[in-house]
């Protein structure tokens, strides 16, 4: 009597499963769009203008693939939810932390220090997991640290970004991005 009718029941977990499934399939397509138009195109050089042949839906779905393949051969390999847990912090921590903090509060940053902070971090946290043990604290610790060496080093040795970049990122940080510029134009012009 404490338990719900059988259909009721499928019901709710035909729910729950639609719901872990929408929130991954969200998640593995803004990886992937990233990973392809934001890391992939300027690792390989392929910034060109909008109107090139370069087709962004074939690459978006190779990437979808090739991230679900390394998901399910990760969730395979880690039969232990506080594991699977344990590596997705650690390699959120350890390799976007520094590059995200740096960004927002250092001026001196670069995109090259950004992108360095996060192979190096990332890299790190994998080799000392690998030799710490996945639930050992000591990985997130150096992985931090050697993040944030990458960070200084590379940002310092490249050349700093254009200020109208950085004017444009404090608007927007702001809340006066280019909309609010564009709303406040036409107000001018009628007065």
């Amino acid at each position: 009597k404490d338990e719900l009718p059988v259909g009721v029941r499928g019901l709710v977990l035909a729910a729950a499963l639609a719901a872990v499934m929408s929130t991954s399939s969200g998640a593995l397509i803004a990886c992937a769009t990233v990973a392809n138009n934001d890391i992939w195109a300027k690792l390989r050089g392929a910034v060109r203008p909008r109107g090139d042949d370069h087709d962004e839906v074939k690459g978006n779905r190779l990437f979808i693939l090739v991230m679900g393949i390394a998901v399910i051969c990760t969730a395979i390999a880690l039969n232990n939810v506080v594991e699977a847990l344990t590596v997705a912090y650690n390699l959120l921590v350890g390799g976007l932390l520094v590059p995200i903090l740096g960004g927002l509060l250092w001026k001196r940053g670069t995109v090259h220090g950004a992108l360095a902070s996060v192979v190096v971090g990332g890299l790190a946290v994998v080799g000392l997991m690998a030799t710490y043990g996945i639930l050992a604290n000591e990985p997130v610790y150096y992985g931090l640290l050697s993040s944030l060496v990458a960070y200084v080093i590379v940002s310092l040795a490249t050349p700093a970004t254009d200020p109208a970049v950085l004017a444009a990122w404090r608007e927007r940080l702001a809340g006066r991005g280019a909309d609010a510029e564009a709303e406040a134009e036409p107000a001018a012009v009628v007065a």
